[in-house]
């Protein structure tokens, strides 16, 4: 009885919120009842190289230096209100939302058929957005997913030397360009001979992801693997609709 009044206390003092949208929750929901009916799973079959449903690949087979991507949901609505609330709002909640979610994904398509990780890695920031926002919600996920999958989590060894342009502002080519050679190794010896586990929070073009895996690849890692909590689809991806890529049907 002591028990459940301390956890009825507990509920009323700090009630428990919806790591998508921060509306007041139940103890046993994960989510509230609108986000669970506006939030959109990625379901079979999807892209084996970018990670999007069939229905909406727009990537080109060769395009990108990572192995592939996978993403447990699609960028919208609720998902939407969860990424923004996490990179905006400071809310640790939703990260670990999003990180269990991306965790799960990763055993699903990588781990369960025999891909083997040595680390997990977060997108860095440029360190002067990361004072502005006092935290890198990338890092974060990837802690989570560490975590999750009982993975070393490295930082500090992928880093962001040089500020760039908002990706979000810039068409596909302007994306390709603006994030090229914005990232470097601080400590190639963690990564040499290792098979990365790339984690972020959106995939729209997949410049940014492209870029890191390059920049791990020359410093001699051996392969990386990505993972994003959402990845955008054509709907969302002006800039990538008016490139007109051929869809390879994977």
């Amino acid at each position: 009885m002591l028990a459940q009044l301390k956890e009825n206390i507990t509920d009323i003092l700090f009630p428990r919120r919806c790591p998508l949208c921060g509306s007041v929750i139940n103890r046993n929901e994960r989510i509230c009842s609108r986000c669970s009916k506006d939030v959109e799973f990625i379901r079979r079959p999807i892209c084996r190289t970018c990670g999007r449903p069939l229905y909406t690949c727009d990537c080109r087979r060769g395009q990108y230096a990572f192995v592939r991507n996978v993403s447990p949901l699609v960028y919208t609505r609720a998902a939407k209100r969860g990424i923004r609330r996490m990179k905006f709002n400071n809310s640790p909640s939703s990260c670990t939302y999003f990180g269990k979610l991306m965790a799960n994904v990763v055993r699903r398509e990588y781990t369960d058929i025999g891909i083997n990780f040595d680390c997990v890695i977060g997108v860095p920031m440029h360190s002067d957005d990361y004072r502005n926002r006092g935290y890198n919600q990338a890092a974060l996920l990837a802690k989570i997913v560490a975590e999750e999958l009982e993975l070393p989590h490295y930082i500090h060894v992928l880093v962001k030397y040089r500020k760039n342009s908002a990706q979000h502002t810039l068409s596909f080519k302007e994306r390709q360009q603006n994030i090229k050679g914005v990232f470097r190794v601080a400590m190639p010896e963690m990564i040499r001979g290792c098979t990365v586990l790339l984690c972020d929070d959106v995939t729209t073009s997949g410049s940014t992801l492209n870029e890191c895996a390059l920049t791990l690849l020359e410093a001699g890692a051996k392969s990386v693997y990505c993972v994003t909590a959402t990845v955008s689809v054509l709907s969302e991806m002006p800039a990538i609709k008016a490139a007109a890529f051929n869809t390879p049907w994977l």
